[in-house]
């Protein structure tokens, strides 16, 4: 997989340490290749040549985009890949900061920009973070990479476990924020650049989803609808032209399937293979809808039944180092065999429809109503959203128009965490949570208490919603090299829909309710007309039966059991196969403490 270092640091001060750690690196096992040096700055990348991600070359020396990089398609044209940048362009981007890069480009990418006049250079990610940038220093020098176990591999550097960020993913799961679970790692955030001069670091966001949310709102469902259909088209075209053989995650949902439509009509034609999992449990078979979907444009469906009795959890123990931990079942039960049919089939990429119900807007009616009265107050087509969210969210309109009402009168404190409704939750205890909502730190840059003053709710919930970068790099020590790829996160229909008011984005009574009309003569009526999802409550229960001896282990006298951060009684009743109530924590419990738990024994 592709890799890249950036080393940045003031040629004044420390220009010999600099020197000695770029040696270490070009002596290391990885071969590395350098793609830019200046006083102050060093790029290094590796493992080109695994899939379309490169560096695109500013001239001169001026720096390097990192990674894939496409033109913004404007005027009927459509989005194209980019693989070098001219003296103008160039020119531009350095001259703007980047935002130039951000407004005339997309891609999964990161820039590392040095400023003609002086020794000053910045790092800027792009707006989907779909390639990993992590930030450390050693020695007056900014060390900027995608993957942490390079810097380790150094030997330079050591890394200690940040426990009031685990203490804020015990709360919040999905926390999104600059501070990792190590001390001595942050995370440049998606849209975020970092900017190394005179000694010192500096850190702002270029890109903020607060202000396109607010920018030019189209206020017309009709308008909102065919824009929306060429930006989903143009993103899903241009990753596609990057490949020439695909494996397609064939839910069956309306979000894979809309990402089969689009495949299916891309001028580049690449090989589409489609995967569908189903497993024997309660609304856990969604083949027929797969199948559907597959006839309908024509396309090989693979049909996968995983065997939960095979997942081994002791395979957590074979973690890669990170700097914070990630949800590992799906690629315990998945990635070997994704990967094997992959090869079968002459596929580079895993494309899926991940990223759609955020996109789209498929949770939160009721703060939909909340947005309306914000925007037109108590008049006409009030009643109507009301019911339209009182159809998605299966709630009666009044509760809804209340909350409304109270909310334009005594607008909250905004707060992710109970946002997230943690509280749900009995295995967590609450003085976890009330410390988590007391931590500063873990507010997202574009969401914090005072940044949300005055925005309406389902703006930030739907903002919130898209916080959470994908998964780049697999998370074991086997993981392979199969790229993944979510084209419903790119940055132009990301940015479409967060000017969608979200009572368009619910009308009718219905989520995701535009991408529905959109793709209406793309897919087959019963999926654009599902609501339902698939579940897999019975797997996680088979597996975590299967695995129950390990996961008792591993929790019940781990770190955060004896950090007082789980309920250890409540946690053994649900590891008791005779009396755990049958409920969502199975999946709580697989997803995120289990992970937790693993990725401290792995990084203590």
């Amino acid at each position: 997989m592709y890799r890249y270092m950036a080393l940045l640091w003031d040629p004044a001060r420390s220009g010999p340490a600099a020197r000695a750690l770029s040696d270490r690196l070009r002596a290391s096992a990885t071969r590395w290749l350098q793609v830019m040096a200046a006083p102050g700055v060093e790029v290094f990348h590796a493992g080109q040549g695994m899939g379309p991600s490169d560096a695109c070359l500013l001239p001169h020396g001026g720096g390097a985009v990192l990674g894939t990089l496409f033109s913004r398609g404007s005027g009927g044209a459509a989005s194209s890949r980019v693989t070098e940048l001219d003296e103008a362009e160039a020119a531009r981007i350095v001259a703007t900061g980047g935002k130039h890069l951000l407004e005339k480009y997309w891609g999964r990418y990161v820039a590392v920009v040095r400023a003609r006049e002086t020794s000053d250079a910045w790092v800027l990610r792009d707006p989907s973070g779909s390639l990993p940038c992590w930030y450390t220093g050693y020695d007056g020098i900014a060390m900027v990479c995608s993957d942490i176990e390079d810097c380790r591999e150094l030997g330079a550097l050591t890394f200690t476990v940040n426990w009031d960020y685990i203490t804020g993913r015990v709360a919040h799961a999905v926390l999104q924020v600059r501070d990792t679970a190590l001390n001595e790692v942050s995370e440049i955030q998606p849209g975020e650049r970092l900017c190394s001069g005179g000694g010192a670091v500096t850190r702002d966001m270029v890109w903020n989803p607060l202000e396109i949310a607010q920018t030019a709102p189209l206020d017309s469902p009709e308008a909102a609808t065919a824009l929306l259909r060429a930006a989903t088209l143009d993103c899903i075209h241009a990753w596609a032209s990057c490949y020439d053989g695909v494996v397609h995650n064939l839910s069956g949902g309306l979000d894979s399937s809309i990402v089969l439509s689009c495949l299916e009509s891309a001028p580049s034609r690449p090989r589409v293979t489609c995967l569908n999992y189903y497993s024997r449990g309660p609304n856990e078979d969604e083949r027929r809808y797969a199948r559907l979907m597959a006839q309908h444009v024509g396309v090989e469906l693979v049909e996968h039944e995983p065997d939960p009795t095979g997942v081994r959890l002791e395979e957590l123990h074979q973690l890669r180092r990170s700097p914070r931990p990630w949800f590992y079942l799906y690629e315990l039960q998945h990635a070997r065999f994704e990967a094997s049919l992959a090869e079968q089939h002459g596929a580079t990429a895993m494309f899926s429809g991940s990223g759609g119900d955020s996109v789209f807007y498929q949770a939160r009616g009721d703060l939909a109503v909340c947005d309306f009265v914000l925007d037109h107050g108590l008049g006409r087509g009030l009643l109507a959203t009301a019911v339209d969210a009182a159809r998605v969210s299966r709630q009666s309109i009044w509760p809804l128009l209340w909350k409304a009402l109270r909310h334009r009168i005594w607008p909250p404190k905004w707060d992710p965490i109970a946002m997230a409704k943690p509280f749900a939750r009995t295995i967590v205890t609450p003085a976890v949570v009330e410390l988590a909502k007391r931590n500063r730190r873990l507010s997202h840059p574009w969401l914090t208490p005072e940044n949300a003053v005055g925005i309406a709710p389902g703006i930030l919930w739907h903002i919130m919603s898209l916080s959470l970068p994908p998964a780049y790099y697999g998370s074991f020590q086997w993981s392979g090299h199969l790229e993944r790829i979510l084209p419903l996160l790119g940055q132009p229909l990301v940015e479409l829909c967060l000017r969608i008011p979200t009572y368009h984005l619910i009308r009718g009574g219905q989520d995701r309710a535009l991408a529905r009309r959109a793709f209406a003569g793309d897919l087959p009526r019963q999926i654009v007309q599902r609501y339902a999802k698939g579940r897999a409550d019975q797997n996680m229960r088979n597996i975590l039966d299967t695995n129950l001896p390990f996961v008792r282990e591993l929790l019940l006298d781990g770190l955060m059991v004896r950090r007082g951060l789980l309920d250890r009684a409540n946690l053994e009743l649900y590891l008791s196969r005779e009396h755990s109530p049958a409920d969502f924590q199975y999946n709580e419990i697989l997803h995120e403490h289990v992970s937790t738990e693993a990725w401290l024994r792995a990084n203590r």
